[in-house]
């Protein structure tokens, strides 16, 4: 387990500076400083504040100071909001920066340098919520997660061999590309650094600590339902895509006008449109993009929907046609399934209407792009779901012992 000191210990470690630094090409500059002077915070409360951890530390090092440099040239942010970026990337240190306005110049102040740390180390996320909390309490708070994703599958598992008694189960085909192929984009593949991953369990339990209006997920394949139920607790949105994100991520440029002054859900279904207008916009295969808004309050009756439905369905989830079954992800075998579509397939017709009700409440906001690169979308319920296989043992054992699962009690053996 590693140690990192208290925030307390911290400021006896470092000096702070406040370095106004005006713009762009600048900001190298500020992530080159080893120390700084304590920010100087006005008296009382924020509205709100917004954290971006960006868990860069990996082949997304470039693409994270391209959103940095976009979210500094682009800053607007409002006196009583503040905008605070921890970022990691290979060989530079971890700083969080706060980014703000004054006298119509865009700063940068250097709160805190890290040095050489793994972000995706459950106690540093911990550490840097909590120095983002004492330099800048808000009335409300949310956290964008930036970096791979593999939504809920435990580290070593996303692209499992699958082990065929006889032939695949699903005629894959039509989703297969290779990644290396400069034909299409790259994606985000939530938290790489190096080889560590942070598993979706240590991230709930830093994020039970932590008040979040929202949480935001800027990597691949975080919008389902395992990771969401496992979440439902620590804030009252979340957004995210079923499917992977290009690797040029969310609109960065339109963040700060969209979230500020930050307006609850109205802010977040328009940082869901700047991010689907960003990719529709785009022609051939960066004309992909999926993301969706989740009301957390109503997925714990989206599991009991779902019980009931499959409890009184009866059908075994071999017997599924997959073929005919929405997939958001590449793999030989799919894991990442829609998962409405996936409820229509298994229950009979009253509980899949009632089921189907409960995905309504849960799923505030979604859209598509009529593709992501070679996967058709033909339907999107905005939430991905994992379809028990015994050809996949390792993701099998890992569902069983999911909370999804557990309330479900779908898959015992």
């Amino acid at each position: 387990m590693m140690n990192y000191y208290s925030y307390k210990d911290k400021k006896k470690d470092y000096l702070y500076t406040m370095k106004r630094v005006k713009l762009l090409g600048l900001f190298v500059l500020c992530l080159a400083f080893a120390s700084c002077d304590h920010c100087i915070i006005p008296s009382g409360k924020y509205e709100h504040s917004l954290v971006v951890y960006m868990a860069a530390d990996n082949s997304l090092s470039d693409l994270a100071l391209a959103n940095m440099n976009e979210l500094v040239a682009n800053a607007s942010v409002p006196k009583d909001h503040a905008l605070l970026v921890f970022i990691d990337r290979k060989n530079t240190g971890a700083y969080l920066i706060r980014i703000g306005n004054a006298n119509n110049t865009v700063y940068l102040d250097t709160l805190v340098s890290y040095g050489s740390v793994n972000a995706a180390h459950p106690d540093l996320l911990r550490q840097v919520l909590g120095h983002s909390r004492e330099e800048c309490p808000a009335r409300s708070y949310g956290l964008i997660l930036w970096s791979h994703g593999t939504g809920w599958l435990p580290k070593g598992l996303y692209g499992e061999m699958p082990r065929y008694p006889i032939q695949p189960l699903s005629a894959v085909t039509p989703f297969l590309y290779d990644i290396h192929d400069p034909a299409y984009p790259g994606t985000k593949t939530f938290g790489q650094d190096g080889s560590s991953e942070m598993e979706i369990h240590d991230l709930a339990q830093v994020l039970k600590d932590f008040e979040h209006h929202y949480i935001c997920f800027d990597a691949c394949l975080m919008a389902d339902v395992q990771t969401y139920y496992q979440l439902r607790s620590v804030c009252e949105y979340i957004m995210g895509s079923p499917a992977e994100i290009i690797d040029t991520g969310f609109p960065y440029d339109k963040l700060a006008s969209v979230m500020f002054p930050y307006r609850g859900q109205a802010s977040l279904t328009a940082l869901c449109d700047a991010y689907y207008n960003k990719y529709n916009s785009k022609s051939g295969y960066n004309r992909s993009g999926t993301i969706s808004l989740v009301r957390t309050e109503h997925l714990e009756e989206l599991a009991q929907k779902f019980k009931i439905l499959v409890t009184n369905g009866e059908t075994d989830p071999s017997m599924i046609d997959r073929a005919a079954l929405q997939t958001y992800d590449r793999l030989t075998e799919h894991v990442f399934w829609d998962l409405d579509q996936m409820a229509g397939m298994l229950g009979k017709t009253a509980d899949y209407e009632n089921f189907r009700n409960a995905v309504n409440k849960t799923v505030i906001y979604k859209k598509t792009t009529e593709n992501f690169i070679t996967i058709p979308i033909h339907h999107f319920s905005g939430l991905a779901a994992y379809l028990p296989t015994t050809v996949l043992p390792g993701t099998q054992s890992a569902f069983r012992s999911t909370p999804w699962n557990v309330y479900l009690e779908w898959v015992t053996e």
